[in-house]
């Protein structure tokens, strides 16, 4: 089984994760770069930027 946990990015393991539960609850997403850049947002729409905002530092970053 996998835990949720474990699917969280790290500078070791970078990425972006996002998870809706439920109809009724918000969004949630983070990411993590090599470079240690983070970012973390709840909401549809913040989580929409994040989304735009990892692959814009994914394209800039020189650690890719």
């Amino acid at each position: 089984m996998t835990v949720t946990a474990d699917l969280a990015p790290t500078a070791d393991q970078p990425g972006v994760h996002v998870t809706k539960t439920a109809r009724d609850f918000p969004a949630t997403g983070t990411y993590a770069c090599h470079c240690g850049a983070t970012g973390r947002a709840k909401g549809e729409d913040n989580v929409r930027d994040l989304v735009a905002e990892w692959i814009d530092h994914r394209n800039t970053c020189p650690h890719r």
